[in-house]
């Protein structure tokens, strides 16, 4: 090698330097994205198992069937804040805010069709549909949104 080619090799890798970091950054932050999604669907698989799990136990003692508590979107929006609360940090809104915001429906009856996704449920279903916006400081300094969306649905049913 001669001494000019070694000139050359330090100016390409300064050149390149700046996009490697881009290219690094962009990746963590994917990566801490995809965590934080993997939490916020388990916080709404939770809330939705505990506002199943909430029956009316009157009317399971009468009849011997599973039915939803009247108050069953209820208990899954408020399950939905608490197991958001953890992640407080990593969300652009409030856990609470994010639960209030959250499509949340109780299907007590037999027999029910899920308007938002066209669904059938033949048990007693609480279906959460969220939409979740998660701070994502890396992309803002690479000019991209610093607040991108995460969607998120859950749905359970006893069994």
């Amino acid at each position: 090698m001669s001494r000019g080619e070694n000139g050359s090799a330090a100016i390409a890798v300064i050149a390149m330097l700046p996009l490697l970091l881009v290219v690094c950054a962009g990746v963590i932050q994917l990566g801490a994205l995809r965590v934080v999604a993997a939490k916020v669907a388990t916080a709404a698989d939770l809330a939705t198992l505990a506002a199943v799990a909430d029956q009316d136990e009157a009317q399971l003692v009468r009849s011997g069937t599973l039915r939803l508590t009247a108050d069953a979107a209820r208990i899954a929006r408020e399950y939905f804040a608490r197991n958001l609360d953890p992640i407080r940090a990593q969300l652009a809104v409030t856990p609470e805010a994010a639960a209030a915001a959250a499509d949340v429906a109780a299907f007590a009856g037999p027999t029910a069709i899920d308007p938002l996704t066209g669904a059938r449920y033949d048990r007693p279903t609480v279906r959460l549909a969220a939409r979740v916006p998660v701070r994502a400081p890396a992309f803002g300094v690479l000019m991209l949104p610093a607040v991108t969306t995460i969607e998120v649905r859950s749905t359970s049913s006893p069994r």
